[in-house]
């Protein structure tokens, strides 16, 4: 007994089958250059763009300074972290409530990357938090304090943040980042 394909080939003449696929074959083989050409020009393409978007969202400065600070084995260059904390400054003196809101994020944001980088473990700020101690980081309870008001900011749509309120929780945030050796 034949196999199944070799019975559904018998069906198919011979002729008809390779004119097909002699057909197809040399289309192809005429229009190889111009797929390869349009391939590689779709490729190019799709690479500009790749590196584009990466430069312009700051995506490989970010890599950049990472490599470097393993490189030279700092944990968060201090200059970047000075023009980070000009950044929340500036939308601290803006004024409005959500410049202040917005203030008090960034500052959260930057000390939690600056313990990540440090090698402490855990998924979120509150995380690696907890895996601290009033030795390491002496004005613990009160960026916890920090750290809880930046929550209520993130959780609650109607939470109203006055001055005062965001004055402290950002000095607290400069305290903790002068104690990392983030800040002068």
């Amino acid at each position: 007994m034949k196999p199944l394909l070799a019975q559904i080939q018998n069906l198919i003449p011979t002729s008809t089958f390779d004119m097909f696929g002699r057909e197809s074959l040399s289309w192809y083989t005429s229009h190889l250059p111009l797929f390869k050409t349009v391939g590689f020009v779709l490729s190019c393409i799709f690479i500009a763009l790749a590196i584009f978007f990466a430069i312009r969202t700051g995506w490989i400065a970010l890599r950049i300074d990472r490599v470097r600070d393993v490189i030279l084995k700092t944990n968060m260059p201090k200059k970047r972290s000075m023009k980070i904390w000009q950044k929340v400054q500036t939308h601290f003196y803006a004024g409005d409530d959500n410049s202040l809101k917005l203030a008090l994020l960034e500052a959260d944001k930057v000390l939690d990357e600056a313990l990540r980088l440090a090698g402490f473990r855990g998924e979120s700020l509150g995380d690696r938090l907890k895996n601290l101690d009033e030795a390491k980081l002496p004005n613990l309870q009160d960026v916890w304090e920090a750290h809880k008001l930046r929550n209520r900011i993130v959780h609650e749509a109607d939470f109203k943040l006055n001055r005062n309120t965001a004055e402290r929780a950002l000095a607290v945030y400069e305290q903790s980042f002068k104690d990392l050796g983030l800040l002068d």
